[in-house]
């Protein structure tokens, strides 16, 4: 991923290894809901209350494209001024929610990723050859027609959409997948032409709201922690809406709005910014242990 990061920099300046383009950096505002169910009320959300931090969109690709070309999207939300055991042994003061536009990760685990995704960069011939490479040259069409279904899936925009953390985190006792789902509904004509705009027109009208989700495992077979392809059934585990975050109104193009997206840009977001009730879990989680880190020393992410 870093050679991706360093051969992308060369050309473009630095930025990140993956979701280099972003959309917009926002304020952003978590309601901690009350009367939760006991299971629900861990770490962040044992205790009802009201929590600040930020949001960065993303697309996911490694180089900046128009937003009209297929992509996964991305949506980070980092709440911040907490004080907690972290996830990574020291105390934290935030809680990061890396989220995507697909309920799962899409590969069984990071090695199927990191064999598929330098190829990503280099064009067709090195993805055909990266797939049979991975896959056999039977199975190989089979998982590209699956790859390519869901990368053209279409998006309505960051307002309309759900976004998903695709793998699992500790719940306190427990394990869950998070979801945030959209108060807003509707396709907007013009979003693909430009992600910004849409939700900047959006906040000039009202505050964007999601209803922050938690979907807890039952079982390996029909929840299972360690298989990135599987997207958990909700006839199995349905969705507790465990708080609210709220993207207030406000202007990015104003010189605060573009002073938060330039603090944004420099930030770190990362699933291992987290309360040790929320550590992640599952091999996957571990492989972006060892990922994310080396991408914010690259690019001298602050993570202020």
């Amino acid at each position: 991923m870093v050679r991706i990061q360093r051969a992308v920099d060369a050309e473009h300046g630095p930025g990140r290894a993956l979701h280099r383009k972003q959309i917009l950096g926002l304020s952003a505002v978590l309601e901690v809901l009350g009367d939760l169910p006991e299971h629900a009320r861990h770490g962040l959300f044992a205790d009802p209350g009201v929590h600040h931090g930020f949001v960065r969109l993303s697309n996911g690709a490694h180089t900046v494209r128009p937003d009209a070309l297929p992509d996964i999207r991305g949506f980070a939300l980092s709440i911040r001024g907490l004080a907690g055991e972290g996830a990574l042994g020291s105390p934290t003061d935030r809680q990061d929610f890396v989220l995507i536009n697909r309920p799962a990760f899409g590969f069984k685990d990071s090695r199927d990723f990191t064999a598929i995704a330098p190829a990503l960069a280099e064009g067709n011939t090195a993805i055909l050859k990266a797939m049979i490479g991975t896959y056999g040259a039977v199975r190989a069409p089979l998982e590209g027609a699956r790859l390519a279904r869901d990368l053209l899936r279409p998006f309505s925009g960051f307002a309309t959409e759900a976004f998903h953390s695709a793998a699992p985190i500790r719940w306190g006792p427990y394990a869950a997948k998070v979801r945030l789902d959209p108060d807003q509904s509707g396709l907007g004509l013009t979003a693909s032409l430009g992600f910004a705009g849409d939700m900047a027109r959006r906040l000039t009208e009202g505050a964007v709201a999601y209803n922050l989700q938690a979907q807890f495992y039952v079982s390996e077979p029909t929840t299972p922690i360690e298989d990135g392809l599987v997207d958990w059934p909700v006839e199995v585990s349905e969705f507790v809406t465990v708080g609210r975050v709220t993207i207030p109104v406000q202007d990015p193009s104003s010189p605060g709005g573009i002073a938060l997206a330039e603090q944004v840009e420099r930030d770190r977001f990362d699933p291992w910014a987290a309360l040790a009730e929320h550590r992640p879990l599952g091999e996957i989680m571990r492989a972006r242990k060892a990922a994310y880190y080396p991408s914010q020393k690259q690019r001298h992410a602050t993570g202020t």
